[in-house]
């Protein structure tokens, strides 16, 4: 008997992400309840889709029950009669961002080897909601508060899908448990080290116990309308990033740019710099160059690594390599 959540599964994959017959469907999958949520449904309602799908499994190589772990999988897997693309990384210290980057180009590089074009992952409302918290705390902007979204294309001709995104992981432990799904425990999750651990554990307990909100729905109206209002603040600064850039040179024109909100005048300014030059700049360094363009009477405004040459209307961003080589020289020295 199909439960509720199959239900909304069902819902997901026809109205929020849609999927063709015959797509070919990469299952990016651990042991954990999540995963193993995503894998029985997708089992499930398959017939209905006439869809092929494979699981890949990658094995971090951080805890000590890491063999044991992925005999489970192989375990599980092997029930399904379905392909399994397993990778093992060696043991090292990656940071949080590194581990994603690489899981993300195991995924693609898998997907794209095996014909796959889309790529499945068992992100829930909890995750997003959690993500949500973490990027707050770090004082992300608007944008960057919700980093989960239903779907992004990866590359070309693979796409991104995250079916369980309104998913509750009360709903899914429940679910777990009435069908007996063989969850493997990943005991760093309780690791207070982890700053999303404490957040999941501690501060999203405290808020539901103590305020009595369903913080998981709430933060979720919050994020759906900020998207409205950060999609629109997007196409504006794409709009005026085009009429102000230069259509031959690194170059905008700046009194146009200054003639904007302050929050266009970022935005555009860090569009800009991301698609022509390869410089990573914070908001501190875009507002510290918006102050420059504002107060200098000078021709050359140096910040960094480029240089900032103003010529009537227009800034010219050129590469500052007097810096550049000093760095080299610096880096040959300690060599």
């Amino acid at each position: 008997m199909d439960s509720f959540l199959h239900s909304k599964l069902l819902h997901n994959l026809t109205s929020k992400i849609p999927i063709r017959n015959n797509n070919s469907i990469l299952l990016a999958i651990s042991c954990g309840q999540d995963s193993l949520c995503l894998l029985k449904l997708f089992i499930d309602l398959q017939h209905l889709f006439k869809i092929d799908f494979g699981v890949v499994h990658i094995d971090h190589q951080w805890r000590q029950d890491t063999t044991q772990n992925t005999e489970h999988m192989l375990h599980i897997v092997k029930k399904t009669q379905c392909p399994l693309y397993l990778y093992q990384l060696k043991p090292k210290q990656y940071s949080e961002t590194e581990f994603r980057d690489m899981r993300y180009q195991i995924y693609i590089n898998t997907a794209t080897n095996y014909e796959y074009d889309i790529i499945a992952t068992a992100h829930t409302l909890s995750d997003k909601t959690e993500t949500c918290l973490m990027n707050l705390l770090k004082g992300s902007c608007v944008d960057q508060l919700n980093s989960l979204k239903w779907q992004r294309d990866l590359s070309p001709g693979i796409q991104l899908i995250r079916p369980l995104l309104n998913f509750t992981r009360t709903e899914i432990n429940w679910f777990c448990k009435y069908y007996k799904l063989p969850i493997w425990f990943d005991y760093t999750n309780i690791y207070y080290s982890n700053n999303r651990n404490r957040i999941r554990h501690e501060i999203i307990p405290y808020l539901k116990q103590y305020y009595q909100i369903d913080i998981e729905k709430n933060i979720n109206i919050f994020l759906e309308r900020n998207h409205y209002d950060t999609e629109y603040l997007r196409q504006i600064t794409i709009k005026i990033y085009f009429l102000i850039k230069h259509p031959n040179y690194v170059a905008f024109k700046y009194k146009s740019l200054l003639k904007q909100h302050k929050c266009i005048q970022i935005r555009v300014l860090h569009l800009f710099i991301i698609h022509n030059t390869t410089i990573q700049c914070n908001y501190d360094i875009l507002d510290q160059i918006l102050l420059k363009l504002n107060n200098t009477k000078e021709l050359d405004t140096i910040h960094s690594k480029i240089i900032i040459q103003i010529d009537e209307d227009w800034a010219y961003f050129i590469l500052n390599k007097t810096r550049l080589s000093q760095k080299a020289t610096r880096r040959k020295s300690l060599a």
